[in-house]
């Protein structure tokens, strides 16, 4: 009866049922062994980026390099610096007790000691006269008289051990004719420790949505990614995630914050540290799995294709193998390729259908193309047009502020507007992201930040404001780093809030980045706070002030504009404008940075806004 079934049905029938058959047979093993392997492959990789990034991690907190950094840039802008007075202006002991007391979140103590090893002068009148040649504490310290530059305790792991009351760093004078040495308390070098495993912690994520938590001994969070910092709570709760051996890895799967996860952590002996990956964002490996299922599927196949090769070699292989081929050209972005297999009406069929979804799609991606364009051009009208373009003629100051934006459009905006008849608010932000969001984002901190400024709060009530109305709306991670200050005309005082953003430029007698607290981003925290700061601006004086798009502007080279170059200009040109009235001053400042800039990038490509503001306190002023 098989034999008679044969006879009556003509080749490629029979082998169009056989190879139905054998299809139903491959797909549902393949299924099988493709579902169980894509399940293996998909944790195996997750757990593999999540171990990476904890050993990446935990190598990255470098509190020695972290020390040894913050005071070699001490050295190099008080001491060592083209506009500094040199190392004689800290032969004062008053001078060097207000410099320790000033930065004693950096250090405790502060000595000079000269050529013979005698300490001179000292924030601690107990060092004063000292011979630390004397004292088998400080004299492994000479050997910077020897021709060391830098000598210091050891910072790899504390220092601290219940009997150091201070931990000690030397940097030489650049005329080996002695040098600093710093004193480092057991606080000191928490906030180092702290700082490095902030920094650490919030920039790093696992993938788009993962993150990192780091707790203590006593599992209390102490830092997390800033993308889930109102997911996570104070605590870590989850205890049997952790391991309990110094040095391990422990890998889970678990429910954490209301996501099923990918959880690795790993323990050192002063903190936890854990890795969560959402497995729903793993799903994004789904195409390498299906491309493991399709290996798997053709190799079992082939076992079942031996005796049909030939058969199918003649009839189907030439144009698969044709059409595979173009589809591999459209799938690499050569979307003029056209599928041309004929051998059959199927295939014939088959490269009408290609052809006709790559036509759809060249479509699609040029429609897209437009709708980015008119997004980004709105987005760009709407930043432009919200930004005060006419500037004040006030004796008592001068003003002026310039904009490029980029081509992908960001949040960067200024302001500037009369609070009363006698302070002047002055405003510097950047948002983050890109396009229309980025601008309907920056055009309500915008309206929020001068509403609360029109009702005669302190600089302090408004950012606090601003910062919970816009937590309030939870724009999809978005958030804006401000500088928002009230001048008072009448004294030249200018308090400030410092949200997050570049350091201003002081523009007197002497040019400076404005030593200042940076507070958090607004529209991060809903609870955040922020300190009132303040300077004051003598007759004559400025203030500078800048977005991102300014100092991290590239070359070609992708080499940086930098802080120190702006300074270094600054410093250099302002002193050399010639205008008639502070306006035209202000102007002439922004211009020359501007141009600075623009000569410094050359031919790269501007991937931020460029956005600037000069305000200077006219000489002739009531102060």
């Amino acid at each position: 009866m098989v034999n008679d079934f044969y006879r009556n049905h003509r080749l490629q029938t029979i082998t169009l049922i056989w190879l139905n058959i054998i299809m139903l047979i491959s797909v549902v093993i393949a299924s099988v062994v493709g579902l169980f392997w894509q399940n293996h492959f998909q944790r195996q990789q997750s757990f593999s980026m999540i171990d990476n990034y904890l050993i990446s991690y935990v190598g990255s907190i470098d509190v020695a390099k972290s020390i040894d950094k913050e005071f070699d840039e001490w050295m190099t802008d008080a001491i060592d610096g083209e506009d500094t007075e040199g190392k004689e202006t800290f032969f004062d002991d008053h001078r060097l007790e207000r410099i320790s007391v000033y930065n004693r979140d950096k250090m405790s103590e502060i000595s000079v000691v000269n050529a013979n090893g005698i300490i001179t002068h000292s924030s601690n009148p107990m060092h004063r006269g000292y011979d630390i040649k004397d004292d088998e504490r400080l004299a492994p310290f000479m050997c910077l008289l020897d021709g060391e530059t830098s000598f210091g305790d050891s910072f790899e792991t504390s220092p601290f051990d219940g009997t150091k009351e201070l931990a000690y760093l030397g940097r030489t004078f650049r005329d080996n004719s002695g040098f600093m040495l710093f004193g480092i308390n057991q606080y000191n070098y928490s906030v180092y420790w702290q700082g490095q495993i902030a920094i650490a912690t919030e920039d790093t994520r696992l993938g788009m949505t993962g993150y990192i938590i780091n707790c203590d001994m006593e599992k209390h969070i102490s830092s997390v990614t800033h993308t889930a910092r109102d997911v996570v709570g104070d605590t870590f709760e989850e205890v049997s995630l952790l391991p309990e051996t110094d040095g391990k890895i422990k890998e889970s799967m678990a429910m954490l914050y209301g996501s099923q996860c990918y959880v690795s952590a790993m323990k050192t002996p002063d903190y936890y540290v854990i890795g969560a990956y959402p497995v729903a964002e793993a799903d994004q490996f789904e195409m390498q799995n299906n491309i493991l299922y399709v290996i798997l599927f053709f190799v079992i196949l082939n076992a079942f294709f031996v005796t049909l090769f030939e058969l199918l070699k003649r009839i189907v292989i030439k144009d698969v193998e044709k059409t595979h081929a173009s589809l591999k050209r459209i799938t690499a972005g050569d979307l003029d390729e056209r599928v041309t297999a004929g051998g059959s009406l199927e295939f014939v069929e088959l490269s009408d259908g290609i052809n006709e979804t790559v036509d759809r799609l060249k479509d699609l991606i040029e429609e897209e193309k437009r709708r980015i364009r008119t997004e980004l051009e709105n987005a760009k009208n709407i930043q432009e047009s919200a930004v005060p373009q006419v500037f004040p003629e006030d004796e008592r100051f001068g003003l002026y502020a310039l904009m490029d934006t980029a081509e992908a459009v960001g949040g960067d905006f200024y302001d500037f507007f009369m609070t009363d008849a006698n302070t002047l608010a002055i405003v510097m932000a950047d948002v983050s992201g890109k396009g229309m969001p980025a601008a309907l984002y920056m055009m309500r901190a915008k309206t929020l930040i001068k509403t609360y400024a029109d009702q005669g709060l302190p600089v302090e009530e408004v950012a606090r404001a601003v910062n919970a109305a816009l937590c309030e709306e939870k724009s999809a991670n978005m958030f804006v780093t401000v500088w928002l200050g009230f001048l008072k005309l009448d004294t030249g005082v200018l308090e400030y809030v410092h949200a997050g953003h570049t350091m201003p430029v002081l523009v007197g007698s002497e040019v400076s980045f404005i030593n200042q607290k940076k507070d958090v981003v607004m529209g991060g925290l809903k609870k955040a706070k922020y300190l009132r700061q303040e300077v004051t601006l003598s007759p004559g004086d400025g203030i500078f002030l800048y977005t991102d798009g300014v100092t991290e502007a590239r070359d070609v080279s992708e080499n940086m504009y930098g802080n120190k170059r702006l300074l270094d200009f600054i410093s250099r040109e302002f002193a050399e404008i010639d205008a008639p009235d502070a306006n035209g001053y202000c102007k002439a400042a922004c211009e020359m940075v501007y141009d600075d800039v623009k000569a410094f990038v050359s031919d790269a490509e501007q991937f931020d806004d460029i956005t600037m503001m000069m305000v200077k306190v006219n000489g002739d002023g009531s102060h």
